[in-house]
């Protein structure tokens, strides 16, 4: 019997070690298949509506509303949709900007699973964008639990080092499968070399070099576009490579 076809991927940290960023790019080289992507936005302290669309005055939508609705189905998550950018097939689902922690009602685990399930039903691929702070977002440790694979992705720091030490021992509980997330180092520089960190992270799998280029897209909200000339050679293979990791051929 074939394999069940992956839909899901949450994309896991250390802060600032480019999670989102991350998550944009997977979703830009999935996007490529011409198959619609929908990129989860977590974060409720610092949401990232605003520092990736362009749009000065976005849609009245929230995954805060969406989490915290009497109703939860299929098209109420279709109107909290934004579209990123000109790619048709890219959408966003995260919290507006001056929303917090505090906005919306409380809700529970069951809540977040189901409307990860329904993500499951409306889009071909989902990525899960996870807060680092893991006790603050219900959303979050839900998608590492129920995501067909979890990218961690460790900034090459010390930082990064001290997180997942504090980390790591929440989610030791089996249901989180933490032996089976993909680990990446991300933001390498050359004069860093990374084999320290690598060995403190356990060994990693992909290595996502830090790139000016990159940051700039970043600060000029233009995450979608590609990278060209060396800069595309050294970064879009990882990207590439973790896709085909978790995706497959996507057919």
């Amino acid at each position: 019997m074939a394999n069940k076809q992956k839909q899901m991927l949450a994309v896991w940290g250390s802060p600032g070690s480019g999670k989102t960023v991350t998550a944009v790019k997977l979703a830009a080289e999935l996007s490529k298949k011409k198959k619609n992507v929908v990129v989860v936005l977590c974060d409720n302290t610092a949401p990232m509506l605003p520092a990736l669309v362009k749009s000065h005055k976005l849609p009245e939508a929230s995954v805060g509303g969406v989490l915290t609705a009497p109703g939860l189905t299929q098209e109420l998550i279709l109107k909290n949709l934004i579209p990123f950018d000109k790619n048709p097939y890219v959408s966003l689902l995260g919290y507006k900007a001056e929303e917090n922690l505090y906005t919306y009602a409380e809700y529970g685990k069951e809540r977040a699973v189901d409307m990860l399930v329904l993500l499951r039903h409306i889009a071909d691929y989902v990525i899960v964008d996870c807060t680092s702070a893991l006790t603050g977002s219900i959303l979050s440790t839900a998608a590492l639990e129920v995501a067909d694979d979890v990218l961690r992705v460790c900034g090459c720091d010390l930082k990064a080092v001290s997180y997942f030490a504090s980390y790591l021992p929440l989610i030791e509980d089996h249901k989180f499968k933490p032996e089976k997330h993909i680990k990446a180092l991300s933001n390498t520089r050359p004069y860093q070399g990374g084999g320290e960190y690598e060995n403190s992270f356990g060994g990693v799998k992909h290595r996502l070099p830090y790139l000016p280029a990159v940051e700039e897209q970043a600060a000029t909200l233009r995450l979608m576009e590609p990278l060209s000339g060396k800069e595309a050679k050294a970064y879009d293979p990882v990207i590439a490579a973790i896709v085909g990791e978790v995706f497959g051929d996507g057919q």
